[in-house]
């Protein structure tokens, strides 16, 4: 009798693993994210350099107006 209080304990403990299909759907977020944001910058980089060429050529156009 004693040899059985051993084998069973009083509190089993339970173990929970979520599903791998949870666990690769918050990596796929994740990675789903940094993507967008990397796509957002290099959207936002190519506004300012063509920004930045307008303001050249501006200033360019009004340097040649004043040596005429």
């Amino acid at each position: 009798m004693s040899e059985k209080k051993k084998k069973d304990p009083l509190h089993p403990e339970t173990f929970f693993l979520p599903p791998l299909k949870m666990i690769l759907t918050f990596f796929d977020k994740e990675t789903r994210q940094r993507e967008k944001k990397k796509k957002d910058a290099a959207a936002a980089t190519e506004e300012q350099e063509k920004a930045t060429e307008k303001d050249v050529e501006k200033l360019i156009e009004k340097l040649s107006e004043k040596d005429a």
